[in-house]
């Protein structure tokens, strides 16, 4: 695979995928949800309910898991599928970026716009320190963090 093939279909599933799933440290064990995420210089930016279980975990452990699976389809292999995962520490999104941040999220989730105005939501932003690329059978490869802020 060449250095643009991977590279290309990285960008290709940020661009074209909506959800991803969200791993937190529970009280005894890891807990995994779904969520809608956008990417802006690098970050994972999440946008979640202060009632999220998720949202609970993270107030006692920063430290995150994410993973981007290209959908499932009826052609597809389900254990082809191209995917990425990400590892990293989650913070709310400083008051001084706020706008940037949402921007960049409602572009990639514009039915988003109205939880804006709930009061319970908070926007996250994921400071990426590993990245894992899994084109498909046998294209699996680190990104350096360097290498995926690039791409973004």
């Amino acid at each position: 695979m060449s250095e643009n093939t991977w590279k290309n279909d990285i960008q290709s599933l940020i661009a074209n995928t909506h959800i991803a799933f969200l791993s937190t440290m529970g009280e005894h064990t890891p807990e995994t949800s779904m969520c809608p995420y956008a990417v802006y210089k690098g970050d994972i930016v999440l946008h979640l309910s202060g009632l999220a279980k998720h949202s609970k975990n993270i107030q006692s452990n920063q430290n995150v898991g994410l993973m981007i699976c290209t959908p499932e389809t009826a052609t597809n292999s389900p254990l082809a599928l191209a995917r990425i995962g990400f590892t990293g520490k989650i913070e709310p999104v400083p008051q001084a970026k706020q706008s940037v941040y949402q921007q960049a999220y409602l572009k990639h989730i514009p039915d988003a716009e109205p939880l804006f105005s709930f009061p319970d939501f908070t926007l996250y932003r994921i400071k990426v320190n590993a990245v894992h690329w899994i084109g498909g059978f046998g294209k699996a490869r680190k990104v350096p963090t360097a290498t995926w802020k690039s791409l973004c």
